[in-house]
């Protein structure tokens, strides 16, 4: 019973991750009209690393290297979204990115990780539940855009199968604190020919707000939040948890940036929580629980 308890809470704070997450697709479009994507990434880093810095005192050596490298592999999924989210849809974006529900489960046995097989279904089913809210925004040409943002779906699947194997070793504090000040420090080096030629402190002031928010909210509290709640939940069935990012995407874009949500829309949303289910069954699960019925 407590162990269920404890899945369910995972489960429940990676929904939660999801939500947060939906609003930053449409408040990163708007942003980057007047922001560049560097400066962006940069500041709504440094926000986040102030807010963790406290923590940074418990971290050792290890974890600065772990964490690290934690950070350049999600530093490098936030570049490439948001830069192809300067050419791309949002909704477009989203559908892109959901590939990860399907490269999570197929980078594990690398790992030597088992995967069952109702992974695959149901990241199957989430993709093509995201490909149906998203049908609209998506067209058969390609773009760089569309490279920027798979790249994103790429490196964050990645992101998600190494928090797997690291985030059991350290305290969720810890390992939040680095990987945003780490990747803080990284996009302040990206961002530093700009700031050294033109500070855009303007453009900082009218944005401060979607700033604090992606700093705060979206990142610290979110990274934080994945250190935890995936000491819980096993990679491939978090990434399937993250595809209800495009539902709450398309959410608050049809509030922010007034897009439409249409019947396929939910019927799309629909299958993304029946892929949620289908991701929590592990026939190996069964299969030995009824050897130890028979037993007994």
């Amino acid at each position: 019973m407590a162990r269920a308890s404890i899945s369910y809470l995972g489960i429940g704070i990676l929904v939660f991750v999801t939500v947060v997450w939906g609003t930053t697709f449409p408040i990163v479009k708007s942003a980057v009209e007047s922001l560049s994507p560097a400066a962006l990434t940069a500041t709504r880093f440094v926000v986040a690393a102030l807010i963790l810095s406290p923590w940074l005192r418990f971290a050792n050596r290890q974890l600065w290297l772990e964490g690290g490298l934690l950070a350049v592999v999600l530093f490098i999924s936030y570049i490439t979204q948001i830069i192809g989210l300067t050419s791309i849809s949002s909704s477009r974006a989203a559908f892109i990115t959901g590939l990860n529900v399907i490269l999570v489960p197929l980078m594990l046995p690398f790992l030597r990780q088992r995967v069952p097989f109702t992974a695959f279904v149901a990241g199957a089913i989430a993709l093509f539940g995201i490909g149906l809210m998203s049908v609209q925004g998506l067209s058969l040409s390609f773009s760089i855009g569309d490279l920027w943002v798979l790249g994103c779906a790429i490196s964050y699947a990645l992101y998600i199968v190494m928090m797997d194997r690291v985030v059991k070793k350290y305290q969720p504090l810890p390992l939040a604190a680095v990987q945003v000040a780490v990747v803080a420090v990284l996009g302040l080096i990206w961002a530093a020919p700009e700031f050294a030629t033109q500070f855009p402190s303007e453009k900082l002031l009218e944005n401060w707000l979607p700033i604090v928010f992606l700093g705060v909210f979206a990142t610290a509290l979110t990274t934080l939040a994945q250190s935890f709640a995936q000491r819980l939940v096993p990679a491939f069935q978090t990434a399937v948890i993250y595809a209800l990012e495009p539902v709450f995407a398309a959410i608050f874009s049809v509030w922010w940036l007034k897009d439409s949500f249409t019947t396929l829309g939910l019927v799309g949303a629909g299958c993304i929580l029946i892929a949620m289910i289908v991701c929590q069954i592990d026939p190996n699960t069964a299969e030995k629980e009824a050897h130890v019925q028979e037993r007994v």
